[in-house]
């Protein structure tokens, strides 16, 4: 299915002028919706692939400009928090599979763009940016970032880390306490 669909883009968009591909790159973006769908991302990826091949600097800027402009209207509340986040994979896609131009171009704004992200979406959300944020240290993409972005993140996650401790800290007192009802209760055991 992924060897096809790298076909039908790349076919597609090789015939397309450079407002076309842009046009095409839009509609990626709003099909891709609240769901990081692997199928959609990498036809996004492809999309800035061919598009940085047939346009050149030029078009990858458009291109940059689209998924940037989407991420950026959160902070008018015409993007869904949900929404952003599978765009932030998009992103993450883009950045690792083509990188050349990308990376430097959507560096611009992306620390402002994942802050505004982070905050606003809910709890599974800001794991998968906190996952998102991870893959950028290990590669170190968005280096000039990290240390902003990784600040930004660190008090939810220490909250994240402090819950799960408790959690397992009370899951251990029951099993214990369970143990010692059990051996009371059966004092052969």
């Amino acid at each position: 299915r992924r060897a096809k669909a790298r076909l039908e883009i790349g076919v597609e968009i090789e015939g397309m002028d450079p407002d076309q591909q842009v046009a095409r790159l839009e509609k990626l973006i709003v099909r891709l919706g609240g769901f990081p769908d692997r199928d959609l991302i990498h036809q996004i990826t492809e999309c800035g692939r061919l598009g940085l091949r047939t346009g050149g600097q030029a078009l990858a800027e458009r291109m940059c400009a689209a998924i940037m402009d989407v991420l950026d209207d959160g902070e008018n509340g015409a993007t869904a928090a949900e929404r952003r986040v599978p765009l932030f994979y998009a992103l993450d896609s883009v950045v690792k599979n083509v990188g050349d131009v990308f990376q430097p171009l959507l560096s611009v704004r992306v620390r402002a763009a994942f802050g505004r992200a982070f905050a606003a979406c809910a709890e599974k959300d800001k794991t998968r940016l906190h996952h998102v944020l991870r893959t950028w240290n290990e590669k170190s993409i968005f280096a000039e970032h990290l240390d902003e972005l990784n600040a930004l993140v660190a008090p939810w996650h220490a909250a994240l880390v402090a819950r799960a401790s408790a959690a397992d800290a009370l899951r251990s007192q029951w099993l214990t306490a369970a143990r010692g009802d059990r051996h009371l209760a059966n004092p052969a055991a």
